[in-house]
């Protein structure tokens, strides 16, 4: 089992707090979210501001290295 010390520094963060801490460009990042690839918070209302699930993506992150890594 794979443990990191590295915690995210909030559960949840903004498509632009996103693109500052990952570097992919705000179009990237709603493409991506699109498709699935980055996990948002599921909204309660429609013009809701999409946030970031960063819990999520560290878990995903941690299961990519572990196929990577055996």
């Amino acid at each position: 089992m794979l443990t990191y010390e590295v915690a995210p520094e909030s559960p949840y963060v903004t498509c632009e707090k996103y693109s500052v801490i990952s570097g992919l460009p705000m179009g990237t990042i709603r493409q991506y979210i699109a498709e699935g690839r980055i996990i948002i918070k599921p909204k309660t209302k429609t013009k809701e501001k999409p946030l970031v699930n960063m819990v999520a993506m560290h878990e995903i992150a941690a299961r990519e290295a572990m196929q990577v890594l055996g």
